[in-house]
């Protein structure tokens, strides 16, 4: 399973990013994935037009990602309409968004627990 991490904070919390960070690269270490790629960002929750969601979009639509680790599904979006359209894109592609705040993992085939 190739994954990409995608973490956002709101304001300038260092920690927070690096907690994020090492919380979804020992998941996925301790689950036997392969770490294609990770982006980290400040900025706010209510816009899908932010550079480090970008990167990931860009690595979903070029195939290189079977799933997408976040901390929480906000940390897409703060509205569930925009996340849910973000998640529609992904699954479009094939791709999970595993959320591990929520323990939830959605898929094409819908929303599981993990």
């Amino acid at each position: 399973m190739r994954v990409f991490f995608y973490c956002r904070v709101t304001h300038d919390e260092g920690f927070s990013l690096e907690a994020q960070g090492a919380e979804l690269r020992r998941y996925a270490q301790q689950a036997g994935y392969t770490i294609v790629g990770a982006t980290d960002e400040h900025g706010s929750g209510f816009t899908l037009d932010r550079p480090g969601l970008q990167k990931v979009t860009e690595a979903v639509l070029a195939g290189k990602v079977d799933m997408v680790l976040v901390k929480s599904v906000d940390r897409i979006g703060r509205e569930w309409g925009m996340r849910q359209s973000y998640i529609d894109l992904l699954t479009m592609h094939k791709v999970k968004l595993l959320c591990m705040r929520e323990r939830l993992i959605f898929s094409e085939t819908g929303s599981t627990n993990f």
